[in-house]
């Protein structure tokens, strides 16, 4: 167990300086997108909140936590984590270190959704070095006065950009900017959709054959199932992509934890929490299907020792609809 009070100190200072609740390199946010040629700005806009985008550098400092775990007594773990992430260039040091693997994955993630509305008939741009972390994380630990000027800083920019739609990503960004940003941000009137929704509502998704797995156990995240009601979408999209989803017993407005978003500070704990999650789905199927980079990231820590595989839903519709 680390100090959380150290952490968040971190956590805090970083992302008034640099916009990010961890160190990660300003083009690692939009170099996904750069490929695909999409166009810039526009009055709707692919908005990620670079949470996908964060997973490669939360595990990498997962890591190391985990490294001091093991190697400390329970006892002096607080003290020596304390000790290092206090000197913020080894804190930075820590969370770019990245695998380069990771990185990859996640933007294939990104790409997937991008080319899904795309090939959908789907008109947006997308923000490139303007696609700004939501600030969720701030809101989760309570530090409600700091999550309110970051918020004030993003509804700031998407005016500044001409935008008044937005497509989200993931269930973290999707409830900030519907529940929280209008409790926090005088006036914001920024319309949001999240792209299952868009999605669901095509009538015919371009599909295609493909030979991999058809059956898959389903995770539903919190966010998603118990604030945003975006439950009925995910199913549908994956019907209509000849998906055959199998529900587990906690499942919909029922979820369990992933484990996240403590694994930051409890990686321990987190990962039991994901370990005892993976072996319930594992009862249902070997090939589960996340919604979430929260819930990939932590399933996905312990999903090989356990026999199964997980994989996010933008990537099995990505290869199912052209």
């Amino acid at each position: 167990m680390v100090s959380i009070r150290q952490l968040v100190e971190l956590i805090t200072s970083n992302i008034e300086s640099t916009g990010f609740p961890i160190p990660i390199p300003k083009e690692a946010v939009y170099e996904w997108a750069i490929p695909l040629k999409l166009p810039r700005g526009k009055e709707r806009v692919l908005y990620t909140g670079a949470l996908y985008q964060l997973i490669p550098y939360i595990n990498s400092l997962v890591k190391y936590l985990e490294t001091l775990e093991e190697k400390s007594t329970l006892t002096s773990v607080a003290f020596r984590a304390a000790k290092v992430l206090t000197k913020v260039s080894i804190f930075r040091k820590i969370a770019l270190k990245a695998d380069s693997r990771e990185v990859e994955e996640v933007n294939k993630i990104l790409r997937s959704i991008a080319t899904l509305l795309r090939k959908n008939n789907i008109d947006y741009g997308y923000l490139y070095e303007y696609d700004m972390y939501s600030g969720i994380l701030l809101y989760d630990i309570g530090l409600d006065d700091i999550f309110a000027k970051h918020a004030v800083k993003v509804s700031r920019t998407f005016k500044e950009l001409g935008v008044k739609e937005v497509i989200t990503i993931d269930p973290h960004t999707t409830y900030a900017l519907r529940q929280l940003y209008p409790r926090y941000v005088d006036n914001f009137d920024i319309n949001v959709v999240n792209y299952l929704e868009v999605l669901s509502s095509v009538e015919e998704l371009k599909t295609r054959h493909h030979d991999g797995p058809a059956r898959y156990v389903i995770h539903d995240p919190c966010y998603y199932t118990r604030f945003e009601n975006i439950i009925k979408e995910p199913r549908e999209i994956l019907a209509k992509s000849g998906l055959q989803v199998v529900e587990p017993r906690r499942t919909r407005e029922l979820t369990y934890c992933c484990g996240g978003p403590i694994e930051s500070i409890f990686p321990t704990l987190a990962s039991a929490i994901a370990e005892a999650r993976v072996k319930e789905l594992k009862n249902y199927s070997t090939q589960i299907v996340t919604l979430c980079p929260i819930c990939f990231a932590n399933l996905s820590r312990v999903s090989r020792k356990l026999g199964v595989s997980v994989r996010d839903i933008a990537v099995l519709l990505g290869e199912r609809n052209g």
